[in-house]
This record gives C-alpha cells, sequence and structure tokens, in this order.
C-alpha cells in the first residue's frame, strides 16, 4: 500500500513555499521527500491537492514552473515540424492547464483546451487566469470528447499530449477523427508521449517489464504485487484509464485513414531525435551511456536499412510515439 504523502504550504514574498513528505511521483521520478516554490495562489493549490492529491501536487505544479517539462520538449517537438508561431492550437485533453499554457507560451495565438473532468477544467481556467492569459486560452468541459464544440476545419494544429493512451482502445477511433475533423486542410496532428503498447516495457503506470502484452486482469494482479505506483484497491478500469494500453502507430494510421500523411516518414530521424534525449538525461553512469549509444546506433541502422524503405517511421517501435501527421489539402 502507498503511505499518502502530507503537505505544507507557506506564504513568504508573495510566492507559496511548499513541502511534500512521503511518496510522490512525476517529473524527474518518485521521491519521498521535495520542496518548491510557485507563483500560484494557495486556493489553487488546494483545488488540485483535492482532485489529484498529495502524491501529485509536485507533478503538476512543475509542469508550469519548470519549463523543461512540458514547455521546451513540447517547443522542440512542435518545431520539427511545423511553426507553432501565430496559429490556432486545438490542446486535445488539455488536463489541469499545463499543456495549453506551454503552447500559448511557445507562440500560439490563440489555444482551445478541451477537458472531460469538471474538476481539472475548473482549475486549468484558474491557472490559466493566474498566469494572465485568458484572452488567448480558452478551456472548455466537455464530457463528451467525441463531440467537440469546434467547427470543421477551425485550428491549424491539434495537439495530443500524453492523453490517447487515457482512453479505452475501443474509443480511440472516434475520438481521432473527431480531432481529425476540426483540422483545416495543411494543417496538423501532433501526438506526444503517448506510450507504445508494442514497447515491452511499460513506463506509464506501472513501471513493469512484459505488462504491454498481459491481458488485463493478469496484467492489475501483477501491477498490484510488483509496483508501488498501484494500489489493491485499483480496478482493471481504472488502470486502463491510468493509461496501461499504449498505443500503437497503426492504431492511430487506421482511425485517420489515407488523408493523413506522417511527416517523421519525410523526416525519417527518429530515432536520432529520441537518442539525443536519452543519452542527456542526468544520472546516468557512463557505462550505462555506452550501453544505450550502442543500442540506440544498431537501431539507427535498422532504422535507415529497413524501417525506411516500408515507409515506417523509426518512433513506431520505440517507447513513445512522438508522431506530426499533416491533413492532406484537396
Amino acid at each position: 500500500m502507498i503511505d499518502p504523502a502530507t503537505v505544507r504550504i507557506e506564504d513568504r514574498d508573495g510566492l507559496r513555499h511548499v513541502t511534500i513528505e512521503g511518496r510522490q511521483f512525476g517529473f524527474g521520478g518518485a521521491v519521498n521527500r521535495s520542496k518548491l516554490t510557485t507563483h500560484y495562489t494557495r486556493e489553487l493549490l488546494e483545488m488540485i491537492l483535492e482532485a489529484k492529491g498529495a502524491a501529485w501536487l509536485r507533478d503538476e505544479v512543475m509542469r508550469t514552473e519548470d519549463p523543461d517539462y512540458i514547455e521546451r520538449p513540447l517547443g522542440r517537438l512542435i518545431e520539427r515540424f511545423v511553426s507553432i508561431a501565430g496559429k490556432t492550437v486545438l490542446d486535445f485533453g488539455c488536463g489541469c492547464g499545463a499543456s495549453s499554457i506551454a503552447l500559448a507560451r511557445l507562440g500560439a495565438a490563440e489555444v482551445y483546451g478541451i477537458e472531460p473532468d469538471p474538476a481539472f477544467a475548473e482549475i486549468a481556467r484558474r491557472r490559466v487566469a493566474e498566469d494572465g492569459l485568458e484572452g488567448r486560452v480558452h478551456v472548455h468541459h466537455v464530457p463528451d470528447t467525441t463531440r467537440l464544440p469546434l467547427p470543421d476545419g477551425s485550428v491549424d494544429l491539434a495537439v495530443c499530449n500524453a492523453v490517447l493512451e487515457h482512453i479505452p482502445p475501443r474509443h480511440r477511433p472516434a475520438h481521432l477523427r473527431e480531432i481529425w475533423r476540426t483540422l483545416r486542410p495543411g494543417g496538423h496532428l501532433i501526438i506526444s508521449e503517448t506510450p507504445n503498447r508494442l514497447w515491452p516495457k511499460d513506463h506509464h503506470t506501472t513501471g513493469l517489464w512484459w505488462v504491454p502484452y498481459m491481458p488485463l486482469r493478469l496484467a492489475r494482479r501483477y501491477a498490484i504485487w510488483r509496483s508501488d505506483r498501484v494500489s489493491p484497491e485499483c480496478t482493471v478500469e481504472q488502470l486502463v484509464a491510468d493509461g496501461i494500453r499504449g498505443v500503437t502507430y497503426w492504431e492511430i494510421r487506421r482511425a485517420l485513414g489515407p488523408g493523413a500523411i506522417c511527416l517523421n516518414v519525410v523526416r525519417g530521424d527518429d530515432i536520432a531525435v529520441y537518442a539525443r534525449t536519452s543519452l542527456a538525461r542526468p544520472g546516468q553512469s557512463r557505462k550505462r551511456r555506452l550501453v544505450k549509444s550502442l543500442v540506440w546506433t544498431m537501431a539507427r541502422a535498422v532504422e535507415m536499412l529497413i524501417l525506411r524503405r516500408l515507409r515506417i517511421p523509426g518512433t513506431a517501435l520505440m517507447p513513445e510515439l512522438t508522431l506530426c501527421l499533416c491533413r492532406q489539402e484537396g
């Protein structure tokens, strides 16, 4: 059983100084104690605590306080394929608003954040207001996200940042087609930080090897036994909602049909980009970096010699899917 974390908030010098004691998760991995400083009000922090719990407070706050968490990686990803400056952007599954704020900071003219959870949507609106972005970021609570409150072809860029894995597999095609409907011809869909169902380790929900290949009931039993992220009370349905079932590249292509052009195939540098990010992560030993370097060198050779000829992007076989699909004009 995971011990609950406790939180202490102090107001000092116009900022909130937060101390969290106990097991907690998020950016940089799990820790047992953390301190953070934020410009957000006590009221907003208490809203996040009520909605997500103490174990995830550090994670949620750092999503906007630390630009290396979401803003810079997402910016590098988008700029690899398309410019965001001046664009109208759909942020599908915006959660508590961190990704919508990041998109506005990166230069989007307008951002439409869509969120099915009413508590998360309310937090996102409060967060946007405290960051002074109400004129550019519009958060909508949409209970049924297969029916978006946006006209056909009304956005230049749609972003699914760490969201598709939280949708049950049988419902994903309908959501993807609805997102696609809102894109103008020539518009782009970015999918990022989405666990790849083909990868043997579940980095996202349990941290365990072979879980992606197990039947769900067996995966639940194994996760309760071996993972400190899963409590005995967790149901199969909760695990699916938490993202235990990743997504495949081919699943996305089938949903969108032949009118989707995968720019990853055109660029053909997925593995090189992922390898640079992986090797740059702090806290790795020299031996681990060397092993990783050899693995990614071999993977790069496979990408160049085999995957390119088959028109398969390297990301299709990597731990996370990082995709850009363009809606064909005409």
